[in-house]
């Protein structure tokens, strides 16, 4: 077996720099390339592995393919050759919405013989080249904007608000800065979480301004919250990709406890410094604002997923779509339900825009899924379960499961709905 080691130290190494790698502009080496790609950009492993397969067909391959949120092990079965297998050693992508619609652009015009291995890898290493397009003072930005939002969708008021956009531009800040220091990219979760908790309690108390903690404190790591990874992981187990979504599921809940252990440590903190840790009651908010929050949460998305700036109407009806079926579906069939048809019209919609707009999936999915994931009662789950209250936390984590599962029974019904094919584009 060949081993193709990818080491992340400040940044992810190109296959071109392991020595006797297979050149990249052979039928292999374009093959190799272009996994690692899909994985780094954030493909699921159940269409990543049917992506390869449809490139190693239309290229005269055989190919056996199982990608892990660590690793991708490929065994390629050559026309006129012994079979090879190849592991390549990969760290867990981050969602590039703007990269995976180009990657998947060139693993469609491969498949549909557009492309041959040579051009195919030579546009693999634009895309990879390619300078990012938001600077890191957007990016922080748009944590604080996010956070904001998310606080008033839990119905926060204008303080809450305003502490969740200063927790959320801290978080972003510190997010940015772990992308070349892995250490702190590890305890991202943790450190976030104590610094998020200990200064809403800090606030809370000593300006006096009495907010509703808990909803703050969720608001401002929003977007560290892996309510996205948990139905991913899910629904890797759906569709039998039993072991990346189990590596998924235990890296999610990783991430859950290192941020229940990062605010029960600021808790104590705060206890022993003498803070007071009294939560205030969340009042009713207007609902058009609540409306318009979810609007601009959305745009605010468009820069954290890399995605392209002409594309913020599509994560605005994506978000928009995912908020109005489950509010109004939820308020008629429950919770369970409600995200059960908010993930049936995700689906659905972001099938519609790959067949007839030729966009990726993922640009409807993630910020449909961004409203629909249960992150926030994910949290909730193990930060009951530090803190002792047993029965609250199981009761919640049973909640967290009922959604997620409902969120993945939604969208995988979704995909067996037909679309008409004469009007239609190949997929990949």
């Amino acid at each position: 077996m060949s081993q193709l080691s990818d080491t992340h130290i400040t940044e992810q190494r190109s296959l071109d720099a392991i020595p006797n790698a297979p050149e990249r502009t052979k039928p292999l080496g374009f093959l190799l390339r272009l996994a690692k790609a899909l994985h780094t950009y954030g493909l699921p492993a159940y269409e990543l592995e049917q992506t390869m397969n449809g490139c190693a067909e239309a290229m005269g391959y055989g190919i056996q393919c199982m990608s892990l949120p660590t690793s991708i092990s490929i065994t390629v079965l050559p026309p006129d050759g012994e079979p090879k297998t190849f592991l390549i050693r990969v760290s867990p992508g981050e969602i590039n919405i703007e990269s995976l619609r180009k990657t998947t652009q060139v693993a469609r015009h491969v498949i549909n013989g557009e492309l041959n291995s040579e051009e195919g890898a030579n546009r693999l290493k634009s895309i990879a080249s390619h300078t990012p397009d938001y600077p890191s003072w957007v990016i922080i930005c748009a944590f604080a904007v996010v956070s904001a939002c998310i606080a008033r969708i839990f119905s926060g008021g204008v303080n809450e608000m305003m502490v969740s956009a200063v927790i959320g531009f801290i978080v972003g800040f510190i997010a940015v800065a772990s992308r070349t220091r892995p250490m702190l990219d590890h305890l991202l979760p943790a450190i976030c979480a104590f610094i998020a908790t200990f200064l809403a309690l800090i606030i809370n108390d000593y300006f006096d301004v009495h907010i509703t903690t808990s909803a703050v404190i969720i608001s401002g790591l929003i977007i560290l919250l892996p309510g996205l990874s948990l139905t991913i992981a899910l629904a890797e187990l759906a569709t039998q990709n039993l072991v990346s979504g189990t590596a998924r599921l235990s890296g999610t809940v990783t991430t859950f406890i290192q941020l229940a252990f990062g605010s029960a440590l600021g808790v104590e903190l705060s206890k022993r410094l003498g803070f007071s840790i009294d939560d205030a009651i969340v009042q009713p908010v207007a609902p058009w604002s609540i409306w318009l929050a979810v609007s601009i949460a959305s745009l605010a998305l468009v820069p954290l997923f890399s995605a392209r700036k002409k594309d913020f109407g599509w994560f605005l009806s994506s978000a928009l779509v995912a908020f109005t079926t489950v509010h109004f579906a939820s308020l008629a069939l429950g919770p369970s339900l409600g995200a059960f048809v908010g993930a049936i019209t995700v689906g659905l919609m972001a099938k519609l825009a790959t067949r007839f707009f030729d966009l990726p999936g993922a640009m409807i999915m993630m910020p449909g899924f961004i409203i629909l994931v249960p992150g926030s009662v994910g949290y909730r789950s193990i930060l009951a379960l530090v803190e002792n209250d047993i029965v609250a936390g199981l009761s919640t984590a049973f909640d967290v499961a009922v959604i997620g599962i409902s969120l993945v029974a939604g969208f995988l019904l979704s995909s067996l709905v037909p679309l008409p094919k004469d009007v239609s584009k190949d997929e990949y």
